[in-house]
């Protein structure tokens, strides 16, 4: 049986402070990136939240019933971050967005909600699992816009999905089967701001560790907080 284990960083980048953060638990199959909204206080507790509910969800049968858990996981997140900003913020914008990464034996998921991106390796070849929820993402799909126009369009970081976003959550998912000679990379988008998938890639194909993906980032300026998770299998295990 293949063991697939993480690696993950965040870092504040060139903010004041991290409302970013991760989950890592290999030995459940469970990886995360999360990325805060609302600034300092607001951002990080969302995020906070978020990332408390994805640590101690039970897991357990196939890949159906652990999206199940961790779905309501994420909305109970919803709610708890919906009621926070009404008692205590005036109702302010408060939320995060996510994407997490469930494998189970040979099938993995994907959840999320919002730009935090999720990107398959084998090879070569880099692609990107997960659809960004926003709308310059549309003009993407329409062939309005390439990746590049993407990345420094004004209405970049504009999201129209993520947790504590509104009362109804929306959270989009995708089930895919796995090989050992794949990798998973999850990113916030202060990673994918500023490197293509073609410059993910790249580094992937050379062996680069999540550290090495956070300087690339911030050494190509990217001005947001940074975090990236790995997964790939222990060849001591497969």
């Amino acid at each position: 049986m293949t063991i697939w284990r993480g690696q993950g960083r965040t870092h504040k980048g060139r903010r004041p402070a991290n409302e970013d953060t991760l989950v890592c638990r290999d030995g459940d199959g469970l990886w995360a990136v999360i990325d805060g909204i609302g600034g300092h206080d607001a951002g990080d507790l969302a995020a906070t939240i978020i990332r408390e509910s994805l640590e101690s969800v039970a897991l357990g049968g196939g890949i159906a019933h652990r999206l199940l858990a961790v779905d309501s996981a994420l909305q109970s997140a919803n709610h708890a971050i919906r009621h926070h900003a009404a008692l205590h913020l005036r109702s302010k914008p408060m939320g995060a967005t996510v994407v997490v990464l469930l494998i189970y034996r040979d099938e993995a998921a994907v959840l999320w909600a919002g730009d935090a991106r999720l990107y398959r390796h084998a090879g070569q070849d880099t692609v990107m699992l997960t659809r960004d929820h926003t709308p310059v993402q549309a003009l993407v799909d329409a062939g309005v816009l390439d990746e590049r126009q993407a990345m420094s369009h004004p209405r970049a970081h504009v999201i129209y999905q993520a947790i504590g976003n509104g009362d109804k959550l929306e959270l989009e998912q995708a089930r895919f089967d796995i090989s050992a000679d794949q990798q998973f990379l999850l990113t916030t988008d202060g990673v994918h701001s500023v490197l293509t998938v073609g410059d993910l890639a790249r580094l992937l194909g050379e062996g680069a560790s999540e550290s090495a993906i956070l300087k690339a980032a911030l050494d190509a300026g990217s001005r947001d907080n940074v975090t990236a998770v790995k997964v790939s299998a222990d060849e001591h295990y497969s």
